[in-house]
């Protein structure tokens, strides 16, 4: 099933950044983004991100449109916050709407996670207290029977933070530690391909893919993704340009492993290039991916 973000401000009323409505690609409204997305091949809508304290209230609205229009949920969601109990809706309060509805709609429930970082600190800290969290939040999925998979995420280096998650065998150590099958990896596609170009001295993607892959014991524990292209822009942009992404190859690899999860797309459409519009952007690049997954 394909999959697309869409950012949090859209859910708390605010649609527009740089220019009018450009969070929801210039459509009219969230309902119209919705259809076009859906009409596209599209079954699945990311709250990117929802973090554990904000105001669950505020993000049901469109919350419920995208249920009402027959589309899947799932959640970015976020580590930091001082909340504790018996029940994942007390350790994760933006949570409880969603928890008490989705069963109406779905099966199941993932959410994709960042490991803690810090601007400074020791890695070895943060990766511990990862771990720690995902044994508390895991003990309280399984005493609940509840249907939800965390998937911690590949992050992109940066020399501004100190980030165990910031690599395969970073995210693949948590994983492994925590080893729960309520467990897995989220694969961001563009920031494992930017730290990819990072160490060949890429700023912008090559003619030529750089065709390194994760090892298989990596792959074998994706269970949702991130896919986004890169351009003069940064990460999070359109698979439009051929070279932002080796889309295929990453997709192949995935098949080989026997992944059913989601291919989702998480673009950040107010940082795009403006030789399309923000809305055939979106499109072309929901084609690349369906066609890539068929």
């Amino acid at each position: 099933m394909l999959g697309f973000s869409i950012q949090a401000p859209v859910f708390l009323g605010k649609a527009s950044k740089d220019s009018t409505n450009d969070l929801i690609a210039h459509y009219d409204n969230v309902e119209k983004l919705l259809d076009v997305l859906k009409t596209a091949g599209v079954g699945s809508i990311e709250v990117r991100i929802l973090p554990r304290g904000a105001d669950e209230s505020a993000y049901r609205e469109v919350i419920q449109l995208i249920w009402n229009a027959g589309l899947q949920l799932s959640i970015h969601g976020h580590v930091a916050g001082d909340f504790a109990g018996s029940r994942f809706a007390e350790n994760y309060p933006s949570m409880s709407y969603v928890l008490s509805n989705f069963h109406k709609y779905q099966t199941g429930l993932t959410m994709a996670l960042h490991a803690f970082d810090a601007k400074t600190g020791v890695e070895e800290e943060l990766h511990q207290q990862t771990v720690k969290l995902l044994h508390e939040w895991v003990a309280i999925i399984d005493a609940e029977q509840l249907p939800l998979r965390i998937a911690v995420e590949n992050n992109r280096k940066k020399s501004s933070k100190v980030d165990p998650g910031d690599s395969i065998d970073g995210v693949l150590r948590i994983v492994a530690e925590v080893n729960s099958p309520h467990v897995g990896i989220t694969w961001d596609m563009g920031h494992f391909y930017s730290n990819l170009m990072d160490t060949h001295g890429l700023k912008l993607p090559p003619e030529t893919y750089l065709e390194q892959l994760p090892r298989d014991a990596f792959l074998e524990k994706v269970i949702h993704t991130h896919i986004h292209g890169l351009g003069a822009t940064g990460t999070h942009n359109p698979l439009t340009d051929r070279r932002s992404l080796p889309l295929e190859l990453y997709v192949n690899a995935l098949q080989r492993v026997g992944y059913s999860g989601l291919y989702n797309l998480e673009l950040t459409m107010n940082k795009f290039d403006q030789d399309q519009s923000l809305g055939e952007h979106v499109l072309a690049s929901v084609h690349r991916l369906k066609e890539a997954t068929s």
